[in-house]
This record gives C-alpha cells, sequence and structure tokens, in this order.
C-alpha cells in the first residue's frame, strides 16, 4: 500500500505482497471499527444462521474487493463443505488486472480466521 511504504516506512514489497496485505487488513478488520468507512471490513456474524453468514459474508466481500482493492478481478466466491456436509469456509479466488498471478482468501465462518495468499502465475 502507498500508505504503508512511504509513511510507516514499510521495506518495499511486490504488487502481489501490497495487495496480500492490504486484504489481510480489510478482512482483519471488525465492519464499523477501526475506520471511518462504514462498508469497511466483515460484519459480526455471531448471531446469525450459516446460511445468512454464508450471504452476508459473501455480500461483503465483493463489496470490499470492489472498493478497496481495484488492483484484482474477483473471480469466484465458493462455498467449502467439511467432511460432515456442513458450511465451514468460503473461498475467494481473485485475479490481478496486471497480471495473471492469483490470490485466495479462505474464510472460516465459524472461526472467524481470514488466511489470503498469493498465488504467482507459475505456482498453480
Amino acid at each position: 500500500m502507498f500508505l504503508y511504504k512511504h509513511f510507516i516506512g514499510g521495506k518495499a514489497t511486490s504488487e502481489i505482497d501490497d495487495i496480500v496485505r492490504n486484504l489481510t487488513n480489510v478482512f482483519g478488520t471488525k465492519r464499523g471499527t477501526g475506520s471511518f468507512l462504514a462498508t469497511f471490513g466483515l460484519s459480526d456474524t455471531g448471531f446469525r444462521t450459516p446460511e445468512e453468514m454464508v450471504r452476508i459474508v459473501s455480500a461483503e466481500i465483493v463489496e470490499n474487493v470492489r472498493l478497496y482493492e481495484p488492483r484484482v478481478q474477483l473471480i469466484e466466491v465458493d462455498e467449502d463443505f467439511d467432511d460432515n456436509g456442513k458450511r465451514s469456509r468460503l473461498v475467494v479466488q481473485l485475479r490481478l488486472r496486471k497480471t495473471t498471478d492469483r490470490v485466495q482468501i479462505v474464510v472460516d465462518l465459524q472461526g472467524r480466521q481470514i488466511d489470503v495468499k498469493a498465488s504467482p502465475a507459475g505456482r498453480r
């Protein structure tokens, strides 16, 4: 991120590392806290049904990617089921607009954990 590199003194990073850092910050923020932007981050889903969590978090992921990370294109948001057939997480596939590099976001809805990983074009 421009601010990270220029004002906080972060080391120079590749664009994909910069995107991963930005998405980690966006999705690691609880919506309504930590930012003056009302749509920044993900809502607390503690008292919702699994279906509501999937619907709400999926919509918020799409909105946050569109608003706060224009360097990527959303490919898909998919539900990933555990062995018992219960919804356990969302898997989001993104592609960098300037290259064929990809970024994958895995959101564990029950544990409220988010993992953002880069996948450069040569490593699929």
